[in-house]
């Protein structure tokens, strides 16, 4: 079955509210492929008859933790999850919304995250990037929501622009995936209602990188496997104008605001 979107409502969507979630993003047999493909790249690890792919996950951890992480690092670059982040479906909305004719990939990833809950950040907007504004795709392969985890967006946040981030050190006894990363104050984020969106397998949720988002905790056992990428337009990339500039602009010390076409 072929995935109709309607790019003009979508983006839309996306104009005024910051985040729009279309459903039925992906077929099921989409959705199928890649849990197959994460699946036997799990099984080339320990191979064994689970054909599950959650428990195959967990089982994973528990062997080699490395290997667990190993297998996080490559299945970003599994052909299955490339051809979908960069169908024309997707592509087609994002062209539409910047009004450009050219994209560039942000940062592809395929999120994994488990019971551990050691990803879980505060709320941040969607920096670091070539461009300065991003549309972000975030589609998961399980339902989320309440009852699972998921992610939440702060309600008319991208109608203020980017706010000023800040760093925080993380604690050597909190045991996270990185040592430091970037948020806005609670101060700011107060200031918006926090939606906690449950998106089901197959809907996608597509966002500004103007609006605030965070994740919320996965349950005991649960596993979100999210697809997800930051697609740049070839509109405000300092890059490509200011010969002394990085590729991805810095979060810290740069006014976002400022940076024009």
């Amino acid at each position: 079955m072929k995935v109709k979107v309607d790019t003009k409502k979508v983006v839309n969507e996306l104009k005024q509210n910051g985040y729009c979630i279309v459903k039925n993003f992906l077929s099921k047999k989409e959705i199928d492929e890649i849990k197959k493909s994460l699946l036997n790249t799990l099984q080339y690890i320990k191979p064994d008859k689970q054909k599950n792919l959650v428990k195959k996950y967990y089982q994973i951890k528990k062997f080699n933790p490395i290997l667990k992480g190993n297998w996080f690092d490559i299945i970003s670059l599994d052909i299955k999850v490339l051809q979908f982040l960069y169908s024309e479906r997707i592509t087609k909305v994002v062209k539409k919304y910047f009004n450009t004719k050219v994209l560039f990939s942000g940062r592809r990833h395929l999120n994994i995250f488990d019971d551990a809950n050691d990803k879980l950040l505060n709320p941040h907007q969607e920096t670091h990037q070539i461009a300065r504004d991003t549309i972000v795709l975030w589609a998961p392969l399980y339902d989320t929501g309440k009852n699972k985890g998921g992610i939440a967006v702060y309600k008319d946040s991208h109608k203020n622009g980017y706010f000023k981030h800040e760093r925080e050190k993380i604690k050597t006894s909190d045991k996270r995936w990185t040592k430091t990363y970037n948020h806005v104050p609670k101060s700011i984020s107060s200031k918006f209602e926090k939606l906690e969106l449950e998106i089901k397998a197959g809907s996608a949720l597509l966002f500004n990188s103007k609006i605030l988002h965070c994740s919320y905790p996965t349950k005991k056992q649960n596993l979100r496997i999210v697809l997800t990428e930051r697609y740049n337009p070839l509109q405000k990339i300092p890059f490509l104008r200011n010969p002394k500039a990085t590729m991805n602009i810095p979060v810290l010390g740069v006014d976002y605001n400022k940076i024009k076409d």
